[in-house]
């Protein structure tokens, strides 16, 4: 682990209710339990209900440094959303008239 760009956290540091992030999948959550299995603490995410080892979660405020959120309007959103919902009826529809069916 010597090559990577952020620090792990202390075991000390995780506890009920801190936001952590795991940073091989991306996953983010808030932890709701903390437990020691096989002679390691792990944390359950509330995000996903799994449960991951302490020494490899990262503050999510560290991994949020690099991220840039983009503000948009509602107005935005939804004419983003409306775009995407008509390509993508555009696309069933054409899988379906343009279907070869090759029963006999």
């Amino acid at each position: 682990m010597a090559d990577v760009p952020y620090r792990v956290m202390s075991t000390d540091d995780v506890a009920v209710g801190a936001v952590v992030r795991y940073p091989r999948t991306g996953t983010t959550g808030k932890v709701v339990r903390v437990e020691e299995i096989d002679g390691w603490k792990y944390a359950e995410l509330d995000s996903t209900g799994l449960y991951y080892r302490v020494d490899e979660l990262i503050g999510a405020d560290k991994a949020a440094g690099n991220a840039e959120r983009e503000d948009r309007s509602l107005e935005e959103y939804l004419k983003e959303h409306t775009e995407l919902q008509k390509q993508l009826e555009e696309v069933w529809e054409k899988g379906i008239d343009q279907s070869c069916e090759g029963g006999g």
